[in-house]
């Protein structure tokens, strides 16, 4: 078989890759090692960063490229490359105005602020969200997409995007929740019967069922359960690959070039053993597929991996729960539910040891640096059923199989429960009185949670005492 282009991997990279490739005319083949379309992308949120985006703009959001230059240069430190940031800051908005124009795919404006508000060149609105996609357009092909992860969707597959969260929360507070929520609940029902699955795609999702479905119109040929085995070289090129289709090596050549985008290696036990701290503590949430099959392609066919990344993945904390069948679902806490008022997070010691709030790489930079390889999550159960615990979703949804799988563990005292979770009862009951004393004047002197603007915009840094009867 020979094709123009050939592309591993069908998350947002590749499919984008195979898109804008097939609209230039050009005969595009992608390759999928998974069941399932989508990689880590189907599970993510959905969210470039684009300095200077066209949304910006439309928002009244002041940006630039030189903003954006000054940004990654005093965050990124000896790995800045200056040709490297010219590239995606010169190509990043032009990118969004094509992917808009020209595929399914659409994004939305926010208001939320870089990372790093001290550093300069800061600005808000450079990350996007993906609008949500109505995912019955892809017909077969809406099966075949990866589902979020589980803490990210309801029912196995019904998904909700991230601005109508607040509205499914008071469901029985307004009727105009109350109607929204209902609609969101039958549209479910009736997809279930008719895909198998919710046809409401959200965030990640979104993303790639967008891509997916221009890729269709655009006569990109997609094959799955179809890993790449090895490059075929000739006089010093790439040429070709060899592809594992039905347990049948096909071998497909390239006439314009191959790209590599299979995701990352977090599935492999030998390469995070290699490149990450703590590997055996490290819970990984990409796909199982994910071991790397890319590099060790580019590799064997003579590339070399770059220096030793300190950055080598995108750290989180993670809760797990263990299913019935031995089996655990992992949920990343990005930010959603951490941080929010009447919460805080310790150490095996009961000790705070970061602004809860802080963005999910930086708080676990806290953690590598202090050696804390399991940390608690505690908050009151007005903080509970308000925002959430990871699996545990507020208000309304219930919350008691948690309780009883051991996900959430409840105590009417701080000292019950520093008892059960094996803390010191007294060092948890002084972080807590500490806590408390500065949160009844909204501060922390400790941490200063809630002092930035990143914890302030974003709305996750409420400094609340906890309520002394629960």
């Amino acid at each position: 078989m020979e094709v123009d282009v050939v592309v591993i991997g069908s998350g947002a990279a590749g499919l984008t890759t195979a898109v804008v490739a097939a609209q230039a005319g050009l005969k595009v083949l992608v390759t999928e090692k998974a069941k399932y379309y989508g990689g880590t992308t189907a599970y993510s949120l959905g969210a470039p960063w684009i300095i200077a985006n066209p949304h910006q703009k439309s928002m009244g959001l002041d940006d630039e490229a030189r903003a954006g230059d000054l940004y990654l240069r005093s965050t990124l430190g000896n790995l800045y490359n200056a040709e490297k940031v010219a590239a995606y800051i010169e190509s990043g908005a032009e990118m969004i105005a094509y992917m808009e124009a020209n595929t399914g795919v659409r994004w939305r404006g926010t208001v939320i602020p870089d990372y790093f508000p001290d550093a300069e060149g800061f600005r808000f609105g450079r990350m996007l969200l993906t609008r949500e996609y109505d995912g019955s357009v892809l017909g077969p092909y809406l099966r075949q997409l990866r589902l979020p992860l589980p803490g990210f969707s309801v029912f196995g597959s019904m998904q909700v995007d991230y601005m109508d969260v607040d509205k499914l929360k008071a469901t029985f507070k307004s009727p105009a929740a109350f109607l929204f929520t209902t609609r969101k609940l039958l549209a479910y029902v009736r997809d279930l019967a008719r895909f198998g699955r919710g046809a409401y795609l959200a965030n990640g999702n979104a993303l790639v069922g967008g891509l997916l479905r221009s890729a269709l119109d655009a006569k990109v040929e997609l094959w799955r359960s179809a890993p790449a085995v090895r490059l075929v070289t000739e006089e010093g090129a790439v040429r070709g690959v060899v592809i594992d289709r039905d347990g049948r090596l096909v071998t497909v050549r390239a006439r314009r070039g191959i790209v590599l985008a299979s995701g990352g290696f977090g599935a492999s036990a030998e390469l995070r053993a290699k490149y990450i701290p703590y590997p055996e503590e490290h819970i990984s949430v990409q796909p199982e597929e994910n071991v790397g099959d890319g590099i060790r392609l580019g590799q064997e066919a003579g590339g070399v991996l770059g220096e030793l990344n300190p950055e080598n993945g995108v750290w989180a904390p993670v809760s797990v729960i263990r299913r019935k069948d031995g089996s655990i679902d992992k949920y990343p806490h990005f930010g959603p539910d951490r941080g929010k008022p009447g919460s805080i997070i310790v150490d095996s010691r009961g000790a705070r040891f970061v602004d809860e709030a802080t963005p999910y790489q930086p708080f676990v930079h806290a953690m590598h640096e202090r050696g804390i390889t399991t940390a608690y999550f505690i908050g009151d159960r007005k903080f509970l059923r308000s925002y959430g615990m990871g699996f545990a979703f507020p208000a309304p949804y219930p919350i008691h199989s948690f309780i009883r799988a051991g996900y959430l563990i409840e105590a009417p005292t701080i000292g019950a429960l520093a008892a059960k979770l094996g803390i010191d009862p007294t060092s948890l009951e002084q972080t807590v009185a500490e806590f408390n004393k500065h949160a009844r004047q909204g501060a922390d002197p400790m941490f200063h949670r809630g002092a930035n603007i990143y914890d302030k915009r974003n709305e996750t840094a409420g400094i609340r005492r906890f309520e002394d009867d629960d």
